[in-house]
Order: structure tokens, then sequence, then C-alpha cells
């Protein structure tokens, strides 16, 4: 009977999780697709652009709403639950509030590893997507090629960057030089190429450069010396349309990125920021749904279901507002990353594990 009973509530948290998120999403929809209507008409960007866009980019916005909607879905499940008594029953049964919170943490643990595939397999190929086809329309001569890297076109200059860490800082380069005489068709006349290439007081500068010329008859080798400004008319403003940002990568990317900057003695707190924020997902989901057992079974159970959800809408928000205030805090004061993001997802779930104790 236990087992059974274990089934049911798992499915029931779970089902309602998801439909809320459903919900929370076709809302989410609609106001995103309204807030690209600012864009609609620059360049090739048009009404089905932006919408494909809106769905393409929604699974990122999901796996951030997804524990606030466990939170609400989860309310409705089991208050719906309470209203058919249903949940007196089965205390009436024998059954104990520590063993219907074991199977709602049963459930959580389900939606934990569901928003963490989210996280991981289908928000970064998703947002990359976005990337593309929204560049694609709006930057005529930006393209995305995979793996973070990209093509673009400056004049007679075209650019392959292996990968675009951020719209500041590409990896990877190399710079077709093409050259057009007398009415010609263009041809390769020389190619440019460093390791990485960072923007720094107006201009590009090109780290470990090597340059190859092209000439009838054969080609040449320049030494560059370890840098070398580029002189390039492409902009950080340009690629902020076509760089993913941190948030909607993998964990996987964000350790081997973070492996990078730390051996190379550079700055790795906003990535490392986006890479405990990942983990905290799943636990957070988790927190959020431990927290409904005491609004159902304590002080508010005779409330009724509108009340509740207020109840959880609020300490949906005061978990959202909680968690950004330390995110930026760890970014502005220096707090570890692993602490600023942890810290709301673990205090909240104490704060659910305690409301749970004390529930008779």
């Amino acid at each position: 009977m236990i087992r059974l009973l274990d089934r049911y509530l798992i499915i029931t948290v779970v089902a309602s999780a998801l439909v809320a998120l459903v919900v929370i999403m076709s809302l989410d929809l609609v106001f995103s697709f309204v807030d690209e209507g600012g864009d609609i008409g620059t360049a090739d960007y048009g009404p089905l652009s932006a919408l494909a866009y809106v769905l393409l980019s929604s699974p990122s916005r999901a796996y951030e709403a997804f524990p606030f909607a466990t939170l609400i879905g989860a309310l409705m499940g089991l208050g719906a639950l309470a209203a058919r008594n249903e949940l007196t029953v089965m205390r009436a049964a024998g059954v104990s509030v520590l063993q219907i919170a074991r199977a709602v943490a049963a459930g959580g643990l389900v939606l934990a590893l569901i928003a963490m595939a989210m996280g991981e397999w289908v928000v970064p190929p998703a947002e990359r997507a976005a990337t593309e086809l929204r560049a694609s329309a709006m930057a005529r001569d930006v393209g995305i090629s995979g793996a973070g890297g990209l093509w673009a076109r400056d004049g007679g200059q075209f650019i392959e960057v292996r990968r675009a860490r951020s719209p500041a800082h590409l990896e990877g380069l190399t710079i077709y030089h093409f050259e057009e005489h007398d009415g010609e068709p263009m041809t390769l006349r020389r190619v440019l190429s460093g390791s990485e290439a960072l923007f720094r007081d107006g201009r590009w500068i090109l780290r470990e450069p090597g340059e190859v010329h092209l000439h009838a008859d054969g080609i040449s080798v320049a030494d560059l010396g370890d840098e070398k400004v580029w002189e390039s008319a492409l902009s950080p403003a340009v690629l902020d349309v076509v760089v993913v940002d941190p948030e909607s990568l993998s964990m996987a990317d964000l350790r081997t990125y973070i492996g990078y900057l730390e051996a190379n003695e550079l700055d790795s707190g906003e990535w490392r920021l986006a890479f405990w924020v990942k983990v905290a997902t799943p636990i957070s989901t988790l927190a959020m749904l431990l927290l409904t057992i005491p609004l159902v079974f304590g002080a508010v159970r005779s409330t009724g279901a509108g009340q509740r959800i207020f109840i959880g809408v609020l300490i949906g928000v005061a978990f959202f507002l909680v968690n950004r205030m330390l995110n930026h805090a760890g970014v502005v004061f220096g707090l570890p990353p692993s602490a600023s993001a942890l810290l709301p997802a673990f205090a909240f779930l104490a704060a659910g594990i305690l409301g749970i104790l004390k529930v008779r």
C-alpha cells in the first residue's frame, strides 16, 4: 500500500509541476514575443523569425523558471489532494507526514533530474540555434558555425573564429584577406591567424599572431612577434548578437573554459558563478517542493487553493530576489561563487525540512 501511495504522490507532484511549467511558459512566450516587437523589421528579422527565436530560446527560460513552477505546481497538486480529503484519509490509514514528505521528495528528485537534463542537453543547443537564427536575420555578415564558433565578414576580410568566449574575447582566429584588382575576381592575398583576440581600448589585440602572404610566385611568412593590433570594424557590439551567455552553456563546457581561464591566470568569476548556478538549480527545485509540505499540512491547510498559490508566489518571488541579490553581491564583493549560488538553495531547503519536522 505504501509503495502504491508513493507512486501516486510522485505522479501527482511531477505531473502538477510540469503542467504549471507549461502554463507559465505559455504566458512567457506571449510576453517574450511582444518584447521582440521592437526589433521586428530590423534587417531580415520579421515576425516569423521573432516567433522562431522566442520558441528556440524558451528552454532556457523554462530552465530558469523550473524551481518556481515546481513550487506552484506542487501546491496545486497537493492542495487538490487536501481539498478532496485524500491526504486526510492517508493520515487516518497510518501514513505519517514524513512518509508523505519522502514520496514528495522522491518526486522532487525526478524533477531535479529533469531540470539537470534540460540544462545540460536541451538548453545549450536550443540557445545556440536561437542565437544563430537571430544573428543571421539581424547581422547579415555574421554567422555561427557551431560548437561556439562563428564566421564574419568585414569588407574584404573573412574571419573564422573557433570559439567566441565573450563579445570581447575571441579564441582561435583565422583571417582571410581577399583583394580585387582591375575587375578580376577577388583573390586570397594573405592569411592572418592568432591564438586569441582581446578587445582593449577600442581595438583588437591579436595574440601569438602569424601571417602568410600569397604571391604569384609563391608564399612568404611574416614574423609578427607576440602581439599585433588587428584593424577590423567587427566590434563587441556586433558580436554580442551571436555570443551565448555563460548561463546557457552546459556544465561540461563551463568546466572546460574555467580551467582554461585559470591556467592563463584570467578572471573566471563570472563563469564559475554560472557553473554553480547550474549546480544549484536542481537543489532549488527540491527545496521548493519540500516547502509545499508545511504549506499544505500546516497553518494554512484550511485556506483555499487561491490563497495557497498566492503564498507560493510570495515564496517564489522571495527566493528569486534573494538568489539574484546574493549572486550579484558575490560578483561585486568577491564572495566565492559556490557560496553565493548555493546559499539560497540550501537556506530554502533547510526551511522546508524544518517546516516538515514541525508539522504533526
